[in-house]
Order: C-alpha cells, then sequence, then structure tokens
C-alpha cells in the first residue's frame, strides 16, 4: 500500500445475518477505491457464515472469537486494523455509492488537519422501502456542541482510539457509540472534520432501531452516561438529540426514489 494514500480499516461485526452480511460486502467490493482492508468479525454464527468463500473477494479478512456482544465484538475488531483510519459498517448498513471511499479519500487529503471525519447517513426502511432519516449531514450537527454523528458515516484516526483503551463500553447495548464520541470531547481529542458527503446508507432494525422500546433504552443509557460524563449538560445532551432526531426526518425529501435501485438491497 502506497505511504502517501489514505488506508481504511472497514470493520464489520456480524452474528448470523450471512445475507446482510453480503449485501455489505458486495457494496464494498464494488468501491472503485483500493486502499483499504474489510475486517469481518463473526461471535460463531450458526447460519453458515464462516462457510462463505472470503478468499474470493479483495483485502478481505474473516475472523471468529467468542464475543459478549456488539461492542465486545467491535472492540476486538479493531485490535486487528492496521490501517489509518477506522471506520465501523454493520452487518447490513452499505456504502452510499461506489464513488463513497475515493471521494472520502480526497476530503480526507484537502482537510489533513484533522483527526476524524463525519458525512451524512441515511436512514432506510427495507420493508416499506422507504427513506425515514439523514442523519449527520447538515451544520446543526457542526454547530450544536455535543451532538451525536452517525457511526457508520464517522471516520476515525486509528491511533485516536487507541487512546481509549477500547473504543466502545462493551456493558452498554444501544448508546456506545454516543459515549465513544463524548468521551473523545471530554478529552479534547476531538478535532473532526463535518463532509459535505454522504457516506453511508443503513436500513432500520438494528439494536437502536429495533422498536420502540429499544430507542426507549437507547435514551436511558445516553441519560446515564451523559450524567457520569457531562453531569449538568444531561438536559441539554438529551434536547438536543430529540431535536435531531426530528429534524433529521426533514433532510431525506431530495433522496426519494433514488436509494432503492441501489442493488446492493436486493
Amino acid at each position: 500500500m502506497k505511504k502517501s494514500e489514505v488506508s481504511f480499516s472497514i470493520i464489520t461485526v456480524t452474528l448470523d445475518a450471512k445475507k446482510e452480511l453480503l449485501k455489505t460486502i458486495n457494496s464494498i467490493q464494488k468501491q472503485n477505491y483500493n486502499f483499504f482492508t474489510h475486517i469481518i468479525k463473526d461471535g460463531f454464527s450458526k447460519d453458515k457464515t464462516c462457510k462463505l468463500d472470503f478468499s474470493k473477494y479483495r483485502n478481505t479478512e474473516f475472523y471468529q472469537f467468542k464475543d459478549k456482544g456488539v461492542y465486545d465484538a467491535m472492540n476486538q475488531a479493531f485490535k486487528l486494523a492496521q490501517n489509518e483510519y477506522v471506520i465501523f459498517l454493520n452487518a447490513g448498513d452499505i456504502f452510499f455509492s461506489k464513488n463513497s471511499l475515493k471521494e472520502l479519500a480526497e476530503n480526507i487529503k484537502r482537510n489533513p488537519n484533522f483527526n476524524a471525519y463525519s458525512g451524512g447517513t441515511i436512514q432506510v426502511d427495507l420493508k416499506g422501502k422507504s427513506i425515514k432519516r439523514l442523519i449527520g449531514n447538515s451544520n446543526l450537527y457542526k454547530f450544536l456542541p455535543l451532538a451525536q454523528l452517525p457511526h457508520p458515516s464517522f471516520v476515525v484516526k486509528k491511533s485516536i482510539l487507541y487512546k481509549l483503551q477500547n473504543p466502545f463500553d462493551s456493558n452498554l447495548r444501544i448508546a456506545s457509540d454516543y459515549k465513544q464520541q463524548l468521551i473523545l470531547r471530554k478529552k479534547r481529542l476531538w478535532k473532526t472534520c463535518y463532509l459535505n458527503q454522504i457516506i453511508s446508507i443503513m436500513p432500520l432494525g438494528g439494536i437502536s432501531t429495533l422498536n420502540k422500546a429499544s430507542i426507549i433504552y437507547g435514551f436511558k443509557e445516553t441519560f446515564y452516561i451523559s450524567l457520569k460524563i457531562y453531569k449538568f449538560l444531561t438536559p441539554y445532551i438529551l434536547l438536543i438529540k430529540i431535536i435531531l432526531n426530528f429534524y433529521s426526518k426533514f433532510k431525506v425529501l431530495k433522496f426519494k426514489g433514488t436509494i432503492f435501485s441501489n442493488d446492493d438491497f436486493i
């Protein structure tokens, strides 16, 4: 790999999600940028994920380890990352286009004095074939202090995440990615460039969006981690989370009818 090129470690953790994993793999394989490694960490799935022929995919590494949950799996996979920048793209998530990594690398080269880069994530309902939200792609995220950024479009230098020992709190079920962002700010490691680029598409149905109960649980976890890290700013953190949740639903109109032509969803 050329030292002058921006290199990515794309981390995907999976458990009994072979169909969704293949969508993610296909999206990454279509990228017209070659300076990446796709690290797939499986928690011993029972759906024959391990029977897939990973050798036919370029720049792809497959591992199986026992884990205590999704965030523990992410921590395990992170330790395998060798490239300069890390992206966590879960099974079922895909890149917005075949140019996503190339555009991201170009944006990083144009803005070299940052240690993290954030773009937009489109959240979709595959069953209803509807676009639900556009997260992260607005000046509101830049100018509202402590705003949560979408983790499938949050690209961080590996060296920065290493300063946290483990990037994610494996004791949490839903809000560990936000806790990571809050701690980076608290430790004064936050130097994020906000990009006007849609990076990823994320389907509903993950842990945080499974149902209303999971959404409420996510707010409860956010309350406790905010209280521990920022104390009196907790009401503000919860308020901006609610505001951005509603705001993101009004940002999707220009994408209507374009997302589901992406054959990575088929």
